[in-house]
């Protein structure tokens, strides 16, 4: 019996990266090394009852860290933090620099196969016109996407398939487009309130004071002018995603599981 493939999964207890060891778990095809800032924590203690091998303590900030997860996998799906304290308050070019210590240490150590989450160029593709978004916020945005439920079956099928089909290639994650009256009127529709649309100018966002910087403004600017994923076609087409995971809910499904409780 041939030995199973050996997976390394970082962020392994938030949304995302949780989302791919589940779905990794589901198939029994691979070894999985879940990568954490915290290993002794319960939610990572949670990964080795649920039937990960490995959970491994990760800075991306250190090379020896990434040498150390890398080491001996064929393949690893990479999300970088954001939120990671070196980088948010502190560095956001941190970010960047860590996203090629990876995959420079990705070459070095032999992997097979390197798989990043990542978003679209804002700099580059706005001509610099938004310089400063560093980050996307989660929360109600176009295109939809329930990022716990269906990124991982989206990666699994994409591993499955291998690299031969999918090497070099983008895949956006994201279950549909919607306009923003249909997410106000399905919301309206399965919660049973009344919700309405208001339009912000720079004025108005002085009256939300988590809106009122720079970088948050430029980023919904960008979405007003490019939308979510940017002028890439390869980016910007999310039929794949249905294709590589026939199940993605639509927002009203979302919806409907997620708030029709409150």
């Amino acid at each position: 019996m041939s030995q199973k493939p050996l997976v390394v999964v970082s962020g392994a207890t938030g949304a995302q990266g949780g989302s791919v060891v589940n779905s990794l778990l589901a198939t029994g095809l691979y070894k999985i090394r879940a990568l954490t800032r915290n290993p002794d924590s319960d939610k990572s203690k949670a990964l080795i009852t649920k039937g990960v091998d490995e959970v491994v303590k990760c800075d991306f900030s250190n090379k020896e860290d990434v040498k150390n997860a890398l080491n001996g996998a064929d393949i690893a799906w990479i999300v970088t933090n954001f939120w990671d304290p070196s980088i948010v308050g502190a560095n956001p070019s941190e970010e960047e620099r860590q996203g090629k210590l990876i995959a420079d240490v990705a070459k070095e150590v032999g992997l097979n196969w390197l798989i990043y989450s990542s978003l679209p160029d804002t700099t580059a593709e706005s001509g610099g016109k938004y310089p400063d978004i560093v980050h996307f916020s989660e929360n109600i945005q176009i295109p939809m996407v329930d990022v716990e439920n269906d990124t991982g079956p989206i990666v699994a099928k994409i591993i499955e398939e291998g690299a031969t089909k999918w090497n070099g290639k983008k895949i956006s994650v994201a279950g549909e487009y919607v306009t923003l009256k249909h997410v106000v009127d399905v919301l309206t529709k399965v919660t049973g309130k009344t919700y309405k649309l208001k339009t912000l100018n720079d004025e108005n966002l002085k009256e939300f004071s988590f809106l009122d910087n720079n970088e948050l403004k430029q980023m919904h600017k960008w979405f007003v002018d490019y939308g979510l994923f940017g002028l890439d076609n390869e980016v910007k087409d999310i039929s794949l995603a249905k294709k590589l995971h026939p199940k993605i809910k639509s927002f009203e499904q979302y919806a409907r599981e997620t708030f029709a409780k409150a």
